[in-house]
């Protein structure tokens, strides 16, 4: 068993040593680590019921692949949801129940964002045929073999890192424009899982060896911000609003999760943005690989999570039996903690933790009065805390910046 599990750990660590990924839309005020995530995954005992990208334990489902958690909201309210039935597996099968410290829930929440970005293996054969049909023969050669007008192919055949991957794509397309229309050829454009398929295939046709060691940091949303301005991404997308208006407000728009989604997307807008910048006098942005992975944590940073309504959450709280034992009015006694005077701001990460460490305990009491477990969807979950947000005393450190509102 315990062979198995270092076996899912190295193949776990590859996969993110050779590229960080995007982390999961997190409201705290640290960039979590996926990395640590991964350590508290493994170090928690969740490898020993949830596999990860199909590697790990068969008991729970393989929460990369579940298409109800994207956001940080959907896989607290999913956690919520289905904990009694963990609980009582994990005592069936003789499993300690681990806690957590806050910071541990935020880097884990990190990781399991971060491992629902990478793609599928892509299919090469499809990819070859890609390779023909969007005319990439006509301009590159991989191993020598084909035109000589762009860069030969076999540069990038080693690239690992999806965002290296990603990155070079974005940078190569500025060279493209003149090229193509100069010899009549259209700009090529993606959709689905064709990006993927093309860099199946180049990979296959790669000498195998690991020319480019593409390891990056833990993304920062911090050095993403910073790098969204000096980009001069600012010149022509906004943010809340915020800054340019030729392109869209990328704080009112949805990341696609997975990385060859991302770069089909920058791919085909590649040309537009070309022109909209070149007409306002703004220099087409290139990335190095670090760069774009910041700017992409950045990006998801962004709080497009659902925003609360704390009088809808006023009605769930009371609905789903939570002021049976919870009070909500200062000085007010109650069977539990009467929750005017929290300690932290809420957010998804620490409402997950504070269910799991004192779950167990409220679930027996709650059984005791014959109360129903409440059950949650992401945005009853995000109307419940920014109602709790709204009754919190003064003194109170404020909300986090992209919590409930």
């Amino acid at each position: 068993m315990r062979g198995r599990f270092s076996k899912v750990v190295s193949f776990l660590l590859a996969a993110i040593f050779a590229g960080t990924l995007v982390a999961a839309r997190v409201a705290v005020d640290r960039d979590p680590d996926p990395r640590a995530g991964m350590k508290v995954f493994w170090e928690k005992g969740c490898i020993r019921c949830h596999p990860v990208l199909g590697q790990g334990g068969s008991t729970g489902p393989d929460l990369t692949r579940s298409p109800a958690i994207g956001d940080s909201f959907q896989l607290t309210a999913a956690m919520w949801n289905h904990a009694p039935q963990m609980w009582q597996r994990m005592q069936a099968e003789h499993f300690e129940l681990p806690t957590f410290e806050v910071e541990q829930m935020e880097d884990l929440f990190a990781f399991l964002g971060m491992v629902r970005s990478f793609d599928a293996p892509g299919d090469a054969k499809a990819g070859r045929q890609l390779f023909q049909s969007k005319r990439c023969v006509e301009c590159h050669a991989i191993r020598g073999q084909g035109a000589r007008v762009g860069p030969d192919l076999t540069s990038v055949a080693s690239y690992r890192n999806p965002v290296a991957w990603v990155a070079a794509m974005w940078n190569h397309a500025s060279g493209m424009f003149r090229v193509l229309n100069q010899r009549n050829v259209p700009f090529p454009e993606f959709q689905g899982t064709e990006m993927v398929d093309l860099q199946s295939y180049i990979h296959s046709m790669g000498s195998g060896e690991q020319q480019y060691m593409d390891y990056l940091l833990p993304p920062s949303a911090t050095r993403g911000e910073v790098l969204f301005r000096t980009k001069q991404c600012v010149a022509c997308h906004s943010i809340g609003g915020r800054g340019g208006k030729m392109g869209p407000d990328l704080g009112r728009v949805v990341l696609p999760r997975r990385y060859g989604e991302i770069a089909v997307v920058m791919w085909n807008h590649a040309p537009q943005m070309n022109r909209l910048a070149t007409a306002a006098a703004v220099p087409y942005p290139n990335f190095e690989s670090q760069e774009l992975a910041d700017v992409l944590a950045y990006l998801n940073s962004l709080p497009t999570t659902p925003r609360g309504n704390p009088a809808a959450g006023k009605r769930w709280f009371d609905e789903k039996g939570c002021s049976a034992c919870h009070a909500t009015v200062s000085g007010e006694t109650s069977a539990g903690p009467n929750l005017t005077q929290l300690e932290r701001s809420l957010t998804p990460a620490s409402v997950g933790r504070t269910m799991w460490n004192h779950g167990p305990k409220m679930l027996q009491r709650m059984e005791q009065s014959s109360i129903p477990w409440p059950l949650f969807s992401s945005q009853e979950l995000a109307d419940t805390l920014a109602f709790l947000e709204s009754i919190q005393l003064p003194s109170r450190a404020p909300v986090a910046e992209g919590g409930p509102r």
